[in-house]
């Protein structure tokens, strides 16, 4: 970077724990927000030892995990009724306890151990600490109007100045986005996210605000060069635009237009997977110059050597699973395991001999190759629950309100796990703590189902 934002990092870590030291006798539920609009600050910046220190979120995970968990023990009567009642509370703590459980069965307990207790605090801090310390149904909207987005917007329009000032191309990428993100594919990641979550915001609240904030999200991850960014914002915008045109059609229209659209995605799937590449990229770079061309070389499983490579890694996850079905090799530990089972017929000229470097290219092999059959089926209940039952809830939400209120939690969660089909980023602290966050924000607008006992918990912010 032409500017060293690292003393930013220090000085904003130190400015955001203040204030929340500062607000936590007046409200818990203020100070908590203040961990919210710290998150898309956060950085690699410490080296301890082995340990990567990420600031300001692994400092707010620490803290508010532990009061959390307090809050956990004090109110021990309400969080067993949300145990009854929530099937997405129960999907989510047998998922991290069945965490726990591979990691003592881990080829690397220690790794596995610092990474469920870190994956742990994230998720009490952020998720745990959305059903805790939010009071009002509403707060959703707020929460990303008044506190995610200017945050994660003034990060975005640093990493785009940054980058078109050293010359806006992919090779200088990954030093403009220093040390806010570790690389350009989860940067593509977290620009999908909040360019999703920015369109959805301006279409439901119509604003300059919102617009600034399309622009700013829109511009980093086009600059992102992230083929599985720009195809899960598109996949997650496109089911929006799909449903919201959907509600407006009598059910003939419903399904004349499904016949349709589902006939053009068939298609045009056929046409770049059949297509012979090196034209579809040529007339591609036509159109749309270098980022057509990386935008088409996307479905090239013949040349591209960066697909071919997720190819390989893909069936090395397959080689563990098959060996290792119940427990897994432990969590995080497949970048240091999978080298053994790379196969001769999938090696790329980029596949790495000792295989320490990336992961599985994929959020399902991951949880499956390092925690067994048994993660895979949790993380896709998880999964399932909050897509789906966003989906229906969206669907069948009775004012304007409400179903903007789980669009804004739904589809930019769904370019995730859309991502996750051929990325992983679980071991990003921007991304970890976005995910639990919003599962957190699905429990906290669901307690209107919940008995009235639930209730106390809110009090105690």
């Amino acid at each position: 970077m032409p500017i060293n934002y690292y003393h930013l990092v220090f000085i904003l870590t130190g400015l955001f724990a203040l204030l929340t030291v500062l607000l936590l006798p007046i409200g818990r539920s203020r100070a908590w927000l203040w961990a919210v609009a710290a998150l898309p600050w956060a950085s690699e910046v410490l080296q301890l030892r082995d340990t990567t220190l990420t600031l300001p979120t692994d400092i707010f995970a620490g803290f508010w995990g532990i009061l959390t968990l307090g809050g956990i023990a004090f109110y021990a009567r309400e969080v067993r009724e949300l145990w009854q009642h929530t099937p997405l509370f129960r999907w989510i703590g047998l998922y991290f306890l069945w965490m726990g459980v591979t990691a003592s069965f881990s080829n690397d307990v220690e790794v596995s151990l610092k990474f469920w207790i870190s994956q742990s605090a994230y998720w009490l801090a952020y998720g745990v600490g959305a059903i805790f310390w939010l009071k009002k149904k509403n707060s959703p909207y707020r929460l990303y109007q008044d506190w995610l987005l200017p945050s994660a917007g003034a990060v975005m329009a640093i990493c785009v100045l940054e980058h078109l000032l050293l010359g806006g191309t992919r090779e200088t990428l990954d030093n403009a986005i220093r040390p806010f993100m570790r690389e350009h594919t989860v940067y593509g990641a977290y620009t999908a996210w909040f360019f999703t979550a920015s369109v959805i915001l301006a279409s439901l609240r119509p604003s300059i605000y919102g617009l600034a904030m399309i622009f700013i999200s829109g511009a980093a991850l086009l600059l992102s060069y992230s083929r599985g960014g720009w195809l899960s914002a598109l996949g997650a915008l496109g089911l929006f635009g799909a449903l919201e045109g959907f509600r407006r059609l009598p059910p003939i229209g419903r399904l004349i237009a499904s016949g349709v659209g589902g006939g053009g995605l068939l298609i045009t799937l056929l046409i770049f997977f059949q297509y012979n590449p090196e034209i579809l990229q040529a007339q591609a770079y036509h159109s749309g110059g270098e980022i057509g061309k990386h935008f088409a070389s996307s479905f090239d499983v013949k040349q591209n050597e960066s697909n071919l490579e997720r190819i390989n890694r893909w069936f090395a996850a397959l080689q563990m699973i098959e060996e290792q079905p119940w427990v897994g090799f432990g969590p995080n530990t497949f970048s240091q395991e999978y080298s053994a089972y790379q196969r001769s017929l999938t090696r790329t000229k980029i596949s790495v001999e000792l295989g320490e470097v990336g992961g599985a290219h994929s959020e399902y092999l991951t949880a499956a190759s390092e925690m067994g059959i048994l993660g895979f089926i949790l993380l896709m209940g998880i999964y399932l629950s909050t897509a789906l039952g966003g989906i229906r809830r969206f669907w069948t939400a009775p004012s304007r309100e409400e179903r903007g209120l789980y669009a804004l939690l739904v589809f930019p969660l769904l370019s995730y796990y859309l991502h996750g089909f051929i990325n992983n980023f679980m071991d990003h602290g921007h991304m970890a703590a976005l995910v639990y966050l919003h599962w957190g924000l699905f429990i906290h607008l669901s307690r209107e189902t919940v008995p009235s006992h639930y209730d106390q918990v809110y009090r105690v912010a």
